[in-house]
């Protein structure tokens, strides 16, 4: 499973004076066109999980790990965006509705600074169409509003999600999966997915009733068995790439 991969290209702080005019306009999603996998929160795993193949992935931090919502099989082919860049899934995860803003900054400081992305295709500078981020008075549009409290909110449950995880780590349920894939006729295509951890049910079953218990009443249960049965959406990135690769 490749590492994940940066959407940002030039983050700035947003300010009234520089970026009055400014509007942003999400037309389609070619800024993740090249992305397998995006980041999920904890709290979205149950409906993520209705479509995407919820994984695990351990990030440079010793027992780190953070939960991934996998959209392709093969390095820069996402398989869940049509001709049209759009997604073909119902729900699109919040990583990726957030951008082209972020909450930029040290995250132990009592604020952080709202940031856009300058370069992205979504930004509309001139403030012709699209979303206005300001007013004519230099307050923050209904829409930027809504904006900050979503990152707001973002962040709150990013840090919800790392003591989830923490947890599973603790437990050790989590533990590494690989996936031989084969294309009948393409073989030139088979692949070998490494790199991805999920938890295992035997694991899960040889807890302590201690440790269920707790787990069930934090809702950890709920997201652990939701990721378990998101493993079968494997099956339908699979039947998309040998579609694709039939034509």
């Amino acid at each position: 499973m490749a590492k994940q991969l940066m959407i940002y290209d030039n983050i700035q702080p947003l300010s009234s004076e520089t970026h009055r005019n400014w509007a942003v306009m999400v037309e389609d999603y070619s800024f993740v066109s090249h992305m397998i996998s995006v980041p999920v929160l904890a709290t979205e795993i149950p409906f993520a999980a209705a479509e995407f193949p919820i994984v695990f992935s351990a990030t440079a931090t010793e027992g780190e790990y953070i939960p991934l919502a996998v959209m392709g099989l093969k390095e820069g082919e996402n398989l869940l965006l049509n001709e049209k860049n759009q997604f073909t899934s119902r729900y699109i995860p919040a990583f990726v509705r957030r951008y082209p803003f972020v909450l930029g900054g040290d995250k132990a400081a009592d604020t952080m600074a709202l940031c856009i992305d300058a370069d992205s295709s979504t930004v509309i500078k001139d403030g012709s169409k699209g979303r206005k981020l300001f007013e004519e008075n230099g307050e923050q549009s209904a829409h930027l509003k809504e904006v900050v409290e979503f990152l707001k909110d973002y962040q709150y449950r990013a840090e919800m999600t790392k003591v989830f995880c923490k947890r599973l780590h603790e437990l050790d349920l989590l533990e590494p999966m690989q996936a031989n894939i084969t294309f009948k006729g393409r073989e030139d295509a088979n692949m070998n997915l490494t790199g991805f951890y999920v938890v295992k049910r035997e694991k899960l079953k040889a807890l302590a009733d201690a440790d269920v218990l707790d787990l069930f009443k934090r809702d950890g249960l709920e997201l652990i068995y939701s990721h378990m049965q998101s493993l079968n959406n494997l099956n339908v990135l699979i039947s998309k790439k040998s579609t694709k690769l039939s034509k």
